[in-house]
């Protein structure tokens, strides 16, 4: 072999070795870079469990809270019913005159077998009441608002649209209402032997 052909077997052997050693670094770097990754994953995860795990005698007692005070209805049309009773009787003890009540139904999703979607499912029902008011007094107002947005009572402010109307401290509103809820269930029916 001339000297020249050992000079460029040389360079093409420096050149596969460095592309293949390069190759087989960054394949290596990559791996130790997705361990480390997975190890930080897995060290945060586990603290989240060790918090979840401190913490359980917490969510025992809010578990027992909820069982004890979230109400149950048999339906929609009850809840919604009792709903509107309950905004209609505070109104009335702060002396406001409801425009307009219109119960919203929730649009379900529902899946190619007829029932809704699992996804669309949540841990409570709920009934919803769009109530409208209308040149009510501020300080009325708010008071209602708050005496209905109870923890005990489920109750929540979904959307609202104040607007004054100009006279007197005076406001015109529309309030979505809403009431979390669980249905019971319906008993089941048994044969008997």
């Amino acid at each position: 072999m001339k000297k020249s052909e050992k000079i460029l077997l040389g360079v093409f052997a420096f050149l596969f070795l460095a592309i293949v050693g390069g190759g087989g670094l960054m394949y290596a770097f990559n791996n130790y870079m997705a361990i480390r990754e997975e190890n930080d994953t897995l060290r945060d995860r586990l603290g989240e469990m060790n918090l979840a795990i401190s913490q359980g005698a917490d969510w025992a007692d809010k578990y027992g809270w909820l069982e004890e005070h979230c109400p149950n209805f048999a339906s929609r049309q009850e809840a919604s019913a009792k709903l509107l009773e309950a905004v209609s009787a505070e109104a009335e003890k702060l002396s406001l005159t409801i425009g307009g009540k219109e119960f919203i139904e929730e649009a379900r999703v529902l899946g190619p077998d007829g029932l809704p979607l699992e996804e669309n499912l949540g841990y409570f029902d709920k009934a919803t009441v769009k109530i409208t008011l209308a040149s009510v007094q501020e300080r009325a107002f708010f008071t209602w608002l708050h005496a209905l947005q109870q923890p005990n009572s489920f109750i929540g402010i979904t959307r609202m649209q104040i607007n004054p109307s100009g006279t007197n401290k005076t406001i015109n509103a529309e309030v979505e209402f809403t009431q979390f809820y669980r249905e019971k269930s319906t008993p089941k029916v048994s044969k008997a032997h």
